[in-house]
């Protein structure tokens, strides 16, 4: 196994987290591994090799914003994010669950997550938006297949807490 020059040392320990949770998979632990995937500190990067254990094969990713729908599959969205740290604009991430609300139809699931951006975990929100997500149980864990987000933005804005029934 290489080791990641970044974190000396950390390779290994990856290793072993990973084989854990994907034994353990639950749609909490999914949730919150799709989130800590996407955050890095200053002079780190996202560490992708966790993504396989989380989003299914072929899973695909939407992102809505006002300037627009943009599509990805897994290698896209990884490709269009390096792009962003590379131009300087995300020198670091973070992004956090602000509230949740799920419907659990047998293997199948809907999540609608509100979450917030920062650039590092304590530093001040960036932005605010949710995601529907998509997942299915398979050999006694759930995988994400499906995910759209929209960003807060002109006309849209996110409810504080979970909305009340209609």
């Amino acid at each position: 196994m290489r080791l990641n020059r970044r974190r000396r040392g950390a390779a290994p320990l990856i290793a072993v987290r990973l084989a854990i949770i994907a034994r353990s998979m639950s749609i909490d632990s999914v949730i919150a591994e799709m989130y800590e995937s996407v955050c890095f500190e200053p002079g780190t990067r996202p560490d992708w090799r966790r993504q396989p254990e989380i989003f299914a094969p072929g899973a695909r990713m939407i992102r809505v914003n006002d300037e627009g729908v943009f599509e990805f599959d897994l290698a896209s969205f990884q490709a269009n994010f390096e792009a962003m740290i590379d131009s300087g604009v995300l020198p670091s991430f973070w992004e956090g669950e602000l509230w949740r609300e799920t419907h659990r139809f047998g293997e199948v699931a809907h999540v609608l997550s509100a979450y917030e951006t920062r650039q590092t975990r304590h530093g001040a929100p960036l932005n605010r938006g949710v995601n529907s997500i998509q997942l299915f149980e398979r050999d006694g864990r759930w995988w994400i297949c499906a995910m759209i987000w929209r960003r807060e933005g002109r006309s849209v804005l996110i409810p504080d807490r979970v909305p009340p029934p209609p």
